[in-house]
């Protein structure tokens, strides 16, 4: 059998129990970290070949070997879509995400309570997706959206997209899905988990300040030029060419198990 890894699924259960707002929370993500945990050991235990979405997936689900596993760069679209050279900037950054998911809480409320109240006056945030209870209060300048029609028409609408992932495993398409339509760009390390290829137009940055700083220096970049998006089409043919060779090296190692069977 192959065995996808999507994540390392009970080291996002202990990181989320350490995040987590209540004692009950924390018991049930403890809970689920061992289950998790024997769960995973078992899977890799019985595949003939693992493929995980980031390459430092790999060591702590035990399967590190070449001949054990690969990681596999993914792509959310099959063929790049080119924004509009001269966009409609309705928000100067905009977050889009499933933030009910425990990791993705995580990032949101760093941004609300470090990030947010470092950005200049009249600086406009949106926040689309589905929205968690208890969320700390937000500064005036950060409004929430809720659900909308279309997202990639929400972050063309966008002068830069804030990549504000604070911890987990796997890879985020929201970083894969930024890069891929060219967008700028302002990333913690982690949403870069996973990711060799990092665009011009994208900072890193870790501290609150200085990721406040770097996207009100790209989105006056934006507002001046109407411009900064980068040709997406070079990192989604590198991730289509990675993936095909990955996906190449798994099959190759499922094939030469199958004929050691055969010979034995």
């Amino acid at each position: 059998s192959i065995w996808v890894a999507h994540n390392v699924e009970h080291q996002s259960a202990w990181e989320n129990a350490e995040t987590a707002d209540s004692a009950v929370k924390r018991a049930l993500f403890r809970r689920d970290a061992r289950l998790l945990e024997k769960l995973e050991r078992r899977l890799a235990e019985q595949a003939r070949f693992v493929f995980t979405l980031a390459e430092d997936d790999r060591a702590p689900l035990g399967v590190a070997s070449p001949s054990r596993s690969a990681c596999v760069p993914l792509v959310t679209m099959d063929a790049t879509v080119d924004l509009p050279v001269t966009r409609e900037v309705a928000y100067d950054a905009g977050l889009i995400g499933t933030w009910t998911w425990q990791p993705n809480r995580v990032g949101l409320e760093w941004f609300i309570r470090e990030v947010a109240p470092n950005l200049p006056d009249g600086f406009k945030v949106a926040v689309a997706g589905s929205l968690p209870e208890g969320l700390p209060a937000a500064p005036a300048c950060v409004e929430f959206v809720g659900r909308v029609p279309d997202a990639k028409t929400f972050v063309g609408s966008c002068a830069v997209i804030p990549l504000v992932a604070r911890g987990g495993t796997g890879v985020q398409l929201k970083t894969i899905e930024t890069f891929e339509l060219g967008l700028p760009s302002v990333a913690t390390s982690s949403s870069l988990r996973g990711i060799d290829m990092r665009p011009d137009n994208c900072i890193v940055a870790d501290d609150p300040k200085a990721f406040a700083q770097a996207l009100a220096a790209s989105a006056q970049r934006v507002r001046n030029d109407d411009s900064c998006l980068v040709d997406g089409s070079m990192f989604h043919a590198t991730q289509l060419q990675a993936r095909d060779a990955a996906i190449a090296k798994g099959l190759a190692a499922m094939s030469a198990g199958q004929s050691k069977r055969i010979a034995a």
